[in-house]
């Protein structure tokens, strides 16, 4: 059986001139939607926020595909990898590292998702990792009016098999001006539905463009959605709930005040 939780339409942050950003937190949603603990979907003109450190969850940005630019990162391990439009780059942080992204130079603007998504308490002292999935390894489906791109499904990140503890699954999908898409929403998952283009229809309950929902499932169980007004486009963001406490810092965030502190020395200690 499938739980939703009401409907939300967020504001728009900015900071500066060059960023701004729809921001979707856990607590709007009832913590229904865990194991995603937040998600912003940015425009970043230019760079806005200088290295900052990251712990106990994993730092997730997927650029649209028709985005007009992707982003350089760079992170405390040493890596600098670029983002593509239509890719995607995971910063598993666990116990703690400095991270900074800048969109490539002379682009334009870049747009996507930047994902926070919780790690099992048992892996949040493990080391971190960055793993990156170009577009040309995020897996396409289509069918009758709809069309989908799933940078990830389950816990192999591009080419790297169990680069997750726990699975995720990150899908965009693309309906026709009459479709119909079902979602399959295995047991003990919680996830959130986004509306990035158009307006769709989950059940009897209509979603307009930039509004959310958060869904949990006790079973495997699937929900549709469909659209008769015109072409829409969607996120769904889903894995398995942990059901744990989240206790926060700024960018640190753990199950518990003893891991927080952690990973709160660890990082004091690291540079790019």
């Amino acid at each position: 059986m499938i739980a939703f939780s009401s409907i939300y339409t967020p504001t728009q942050a900015r900071h500066g001139g060059v960023f701004s950003a729809r921001q979707y937190p856990r607590q709007a949603f009832g913590n229904m939607i865990d194991p995603v603990l937040n998600i912003d979907w940015f425009e970043m003109n230019g760079p806005t926020f200088p290295p900052h450190p990251h712990a106990g969850f994993s730092a997730v940005t997927y650029v649209f595909a028709d985005s007009p630019n992707g982003f350089i990162n760079r992170d405390s391990m040493g890596d600098v990898m670029d983002i593509r439009p239509g890719g995607l780059h995971w910063s598993r942080a666990s116990s703690g590292m400095m991270h900074e992204e800048v969109p490539m130079p002379g682009g334009g603007p870049a747009r996507g998702l930047q994902i926070f998504i919780n790690l099992p308490a048992a892996n949040q002292r493990d080391e971190a990792a960055a793993f990156s999935v170009p577009p040309e390894l995020v897996e396409t489906r289509s069918g009758p009016g709809w069309k989908s791109r799933i940078a990830v499904n389950g816990t192999t990140l591009g080419k790297t098999e169990h680069a997750l503890p726990s699975p995720v699954r990150v899908e965009e999908i693309t309906l026709d001006g009459a479709a119909r898409h079902s979602i399959e929403v295995p047991a003990g998952w919680g996830g959130i539905l986004v509306v990035i283009e158009g307006r769709c229809v989950l059940g009897e309950t209509p979603l307009s463009e930039t509004q959310a929902i958060g869904f949990a499932s006790s079973t495997e169980s699937s929900f549709q959605v469909e659209t008769s007004v015109g072409p829409a486009r969607l996120v769904v963001i889903s894995g398995a709930q942990l059901k744990q406490p989240v206790v926060a810092h700024g960018p640190l965030m753990l199950a518990d005040t003893t891991l927080l502190q952690e990973s709160y020395h660890r990082v004091s200690g690291l540079h790019l």
